[in-house]
C-alpha cells in the first residue's frame, strides 16, 4: 500500500516552492490533484493543451519528441521531487513533446490559474520558476552542443562521467535504449561502444549497473583526438 502523501511537505522541498509561505504552500497543496500513472502510460501527448504543471511524488517520467516512424528523441527525465511542464502554460501553446511514466508514478498536477494566483501573491515565486526554466534552458543548449559538436564516444563519456558516483559505481537512471535516445545514438551504437569501454578494463557493465574502474582513463578517453 502507498503511503499517505505529505503533500505540503512534497511541494515544500521543491526549490520551485521554497519561497512560499506556509498559508500559501497549504492553499496549493489543497487545490493540487494526484495522478497516478501505471508504467507506460502518458502523462500527456503532443499537442495537447498545456493547462497546469506536475510534480513527480513517486516515479520517474521521460519527456520525448515522436516521429512519424514510431521512434522518438528523449529530451529529459524527471524523478521524485522534479516538476515539469510548467513552460508551455504561459505561452498558452500545445505540449511540444509527450510525457511517459518509465515506471508506476504518483504525480501532483497544479493548474495554471492557481499557479498564476500564487504568483500575483508572491512575486518571489515568479523568480523561481524563471530560474528553473532558465536551468532547464541551459540543459538544453548543452545538450544541443554534445550531439552536433561531439561523438559518439565522447558523448557517453560526457554521460557517465556526470552520473552520480559511490565507490566507483554507476547507475544508469533508465534503461539503455532511453539514455542511448538522449544521447542521440542508436541502442546499436551505445551498446557497440559499452562493449569497447569494458574490453579496454575501463568499465564493467551488468544491466544498468557501472563499474568504473578508471575515471583517468575514461577521462583520456574524452579528450583524445581519436574520439572526434
Amino acid at each position: 500500500m502507498v503511503p499517505k502523501l505529505d503533500v505540503p511537505s512534497l511541494l515544500g522541498h521543491l526549490n520551485l516552492f521554497a519561497q512560499l509561505d506556509e498559508k500559501s504552500l497549504a492553499r496549493l497543496a489543497e487545490r493540487s490533484q494526484q495522478v497516478r500513472v501505471p508504467r507506460h502510460a502518458f502523462v500527456f501527448h503532443r499537442g495537447d493543451p498545456a493547462s497546469g504543471l506536475y510534480v513527480v511524488a513517486v516515479g520517474r517520467v521521460k519527456l520525448s519528441i515522436p516521429a512519424a516512424n514510431g521512434q522518438e528523441k528523449v529530451i529529459e527525465f524527471f524523478g521524485s521531487g522534479q516538476a515539469f511542464g510548467e513552460a508551455m502554460m504561459f505561452i498558452e501553446q500545445p505540449y511540444m513533446v509527450q510525457a511517459q511514466a518509465l515506471e508506476d508514478c504518483l504525480l501532483l498536477w497544479v493548474s495554471k490559474q492557481d499557479v498564476l494566483a500564487v504568483i500575483d501573491r508572491q512575486p518571489a515565486f515568479a523568480r523561481s520558476l524563471l530560474t528553473g526554466m532558465a536551468a532547464r534552458l541551459h540543459t538544453l543548449m548543452q545538450d544541443i552542443e554534445m550531439v552536433s559538436l561531439h561523438s559518439a564516444s565522447q558523448r557517453l563519456i560526457h554521460y557517465l562521467l556526470n552520473l552520480p558516483c559511490e565507490s566507483g559505481l554507476l547507475t544508469l537512471p533508465v534503461n539503455k535504449n532511453v539514455v542511448a535516445s538522449k544521447l542521440g545514438l542508436t541502442p546499436e551504437t551505445l551498446s557497440r561502444l559499452l562493449h569497447q569501454f569494458s574490453d579496454a578494463g575501463i568499465i564493467t557493465v551488468r544491466g544498468r549497473k557501472v563499474t568504473l574502474h578508471s575515471r583517468d582513463a575514461l577521462q583520456a578517453r574524452e579528450a583524445s583526438p581519436m574520439t572526434h
